[in-house]
């Protein structure tokens, strides 16, 4: 259904949550599938990057094993699995700095969390970043079963590159091979934990008060406490 002016098409909501909450229409639908298009992005259906990686895991995992193939995706696989859990935790260090922000802290976040934020890939640093900033302003601390994913998803790499590439360099290591000793990864249950945290964490529309939550509407309280002010 196309509601507003340009129209904007309703598409049902997905259950395990959307990448893109508004749909095309329909005979756009049927074109882009007859033709193997991809169409996303735009005022109306840009796409949540976490939603985005987090279902593309769900569909290599369910396809892995329906057709035993798990192994055969396996790398590509945890990669998804990996980053939208990354993108998960930027997620709620947003929150928090844009929080900091809104209330004129210029000390913490730190140039060096800054700096994380942006350009490192390193998940238990980036928790551990979350925890540190919430404890300073009194926030509730990252649900513990976020931190447990996070242990058990880095104890499985020898870096943080170890899904993306054969071998990484380093100053005090040189030349690490990544695979030259055999990987026992447990796709399914990885991705079953990761949905159960996403659910639990991510912001809820159903009054149930997650942890985005808290951090959400403590961010929106500043900004309308610093536009009444301004």
């Amino acid at each position: 259904m196309a509601v507003f002016n340009p129209p904007i098409y309703i598409k049902p909501v997905h259950p395990k949550g959307d990448v893109i909450v508004f749909g095309k229409p329909p005979e756009l639908e049927l074109a882009d599938a007859a033709n193997g298009i991809a169409r996303f992005g735009g005022a109306w259906r840009s796409p949540s990057y976490f939603q985005a990686y987090l279902r593309a895991a769900d569909v290599l995992v369910s396809h892995g094993a329906a057709t035993d193939t798990l192994d055969d995706i396996g790398l590509p696989t945890f990669y998804m699995q990996r980053h939208a859990l990354e993108l998960l935790i930027k997620r709620f260090l947003s929150w928090v700095y844009e929080y900091a922000e809104a209330i004129g802290n210029k000390a913490v976040p730190t140039n060096n969390q800054r700096k994380r934020f942006k350009n490192s890939h390193c998940i238990s640093k980036l928790l551990e970043d979350l925890r540190n900033t919430c404890r300073y302003y009194g926030f509730s601390e990252p649900p513990e079963e976020l931190g447990a994913l996070v242990k058990e998803v880095e104890s499985f790499e020898a870096s943080e590159t170890w899904a993306r590439y054969e071998s990484s360099e380093s100053k005090n290591h040189g030349v690490l091979h990544h695979l030259k000793d055999e990987a026992v990864v447990p796709l399914v249950a990885l991705q079953k934990k990761l949905e159960a945290v996403a659910s639990n964490s991510a912001f809820r529309f159903d009054g149930t008060e997650a942890y985005e939550n808290e951090l959400y509407y403590a961010w929106s309280d500043a900004t309308d406490t610093t536009e009444r002010d301004g």
